[in-house]
């Protein structure tokens, strides 16, 4: 015996993006459902804001929306350029010890952008660290 299911009657999104939805989601499409969770759980958050903070006076709940969308777009301008030859580096820019900034690939070197970072005391410093020094006593039977 062979059974035929029917299919169920397909519902376009409720907010319209054009996909089908089910009944389980609100009749939104996955997508949209998805978005629809985090806006609760965004308004959930902005409630429990205003209930710690009953006892000030006044609350004020400020859309940073915008705001980080200006301090994305001043970040995105800046732009990391060789300190000694002010050539673009991009993401292959090279940091000093030194403090001297970005440089690139020919000024990467401590000999070629005057580096005032002394790199012999920190070897040595980690060598000390490293290798302590070992003294084994001279006498074996020593009370």
């Amino acid at each position: 015996m062979t059974f035929c299911v029917k299919a169920e009657k397909t519902i376009l999104c409720s907010r319209g993006c054009g996909f089908h939805g089910t009944p389980n989601n609100n009749n939104l499409c996955s997508l949209c459902y998805k978005a629809f969770l985090i806006e609760e759980e965004e308004a959930k958050k902005n409630v429990t804001v205003a209930t710690l903070s009953g006892g000030m006076s006044s609350l004020t709940l400020d859309d940073d929306s915008g705001k980080t969308e200006d301090v994305d777009s001043t970040i995105m301008k800046i732009k990391q350029r060789c300190m000694i030859c002010k050539k673009k580096v991009g993401l292959i820019g090279f940091s000093c010890r030194c403090e001297g900034g970005m440089f690139c690939r020919v000024h990467r070197y401590p000999e070629e952008h005057a580096c005032t970072f002394d790199f012999r005391s920190i070897g040595r410093v980690n060598l000390a660290k490293e290798n302590r020094l070992c003294k084994v006593d001279k006498l074996e039977n020593r009370i």
